[in-house]
């Protein structure tokens, strides 16, 4: 675990608020109330003289701004309101109200933060794109592309739990090729989920990865062998119960570096959004983002 700082007190307190989906006036006022004059987030935002950068909103909205915050260089402070906050869990941060209190703290000069590590998902045209959660193929990208179709108020009442659920039904069948910091590790033929992971969970709350840290340097990552849909379902309650990673059929490992290539192309999501076709290249940034922690 990477050592926590403490912040200086600012002589103007003020925070940039970028504003997620379904983002509450009440979450603003507790920003106000613990003593931050908010602007919202702009174009020319990077240049801005304030001290911190909150979210407010969930893994998809942090993820849609990674490139902006990392270029704007300021903390970052989480106030989750998304439908799955997974790094908000990994950060020990389970309601605005954690957030006003962090926010409080900061004021007084004595917030802690953490440099947490993201991941980068390089396609085959060199695009880059940030993560910080977790990616994947196969069943969590057919769950997520499902949930995310679905309404917003059910996505967070238990949404990705019903689009696994439909995943389970497709059975998917991938033929994998992984290698992981430059070792061919993987020649997997019949696949149906290969996931790595920067933090613990996805899909709002599902240990895919258990032991993953957000800053040890590490994707942890999972792949699991297609079965029939019967077996495949007792998977499912095995992740449901963090049993998973002793079945046979499941494969974890961690890596800095990884190469997935699949015969049928097929889409890789990260943080619960869609990002590209394999084949891609993913890479993990140790130490890359500052951020509030509720630890």
């Amino acid at each position: 675990m990477g050592d926590c700082q403490l912040l200086s007190p600012a002589v103007h307190m003020r925070a940039l608020a970028i504003l997620g989906p379904g983002t509450h006036d009440k979450n603003l006022l507790l920003l106000n109330r613990a003593g931050l004059d908010v602007e919202l987030w702009s174009n020319d935002s990077a240049e801005s003289r304030s001290d911190l950068a909150v979210v407010l909103g969930g893994d998809g909205t942090i993820h849609r701004f990674l490139p902006q915050l990392l270029r704007a260089k300021l903390p970052v402070l989480l106030m989750p309101s998304g439908s799955g906050n997974d790094l908000a869990r990994a950060l020990n941060i389970p309601s605005p109200k954690i957030s006003s209190d962090l926010t409080r703290a900061f004021v007084r000069g004595t917030a802690k933060i953490r440099e947490i590590d993201l991941g980068i998902i390089t396609d085959s045209q060199g695009n880059e794109t940030h993560f910080c959660c977790v990616g994947g193929a196969g069943l969590d990208a057919i769950a997520a592309k499902f949930a995310n179709q679905m309404p917003r108020w059910l996505r967070a009442r238990g949404g990705y739990l019903l689009g696994a659920a439909w995943a389970l039904l497709q059975a998917p069948s991938l033929r994998l090729r992984i290698s992981a910091d430059s070792r061919e590790i993987f020649v997997q033929q019949n696949s149906c989920l290969f996931s790595f992971a920067n933090t613990a969970s996805f899909g709002g709350g599902l240990r895919i990865a258990p032991d993953a840290q957000l800053d040890d340097g590490k994707l942890d990552c999972v792949l699991v062998e297609q079965m029939r849909r019967i077996k495949l379902l007792r998977s499912a309650i095995a992740l449901l119960k963090r049993h998973h990673l002793k079945l046979k059929e499941v494969t974890s490992l961690q890596a800095e570096q990884l190469r997935i290539q699949c015969d049928a192309p097929t889409w890789v999501y990260a943080d619960g959004e869609r990002v590209c076709l394999t084949p891609v290249e993913v890479r993990i940034v140790a130490r890359a983002l500052r951020m509030f922690s509720g630890t």
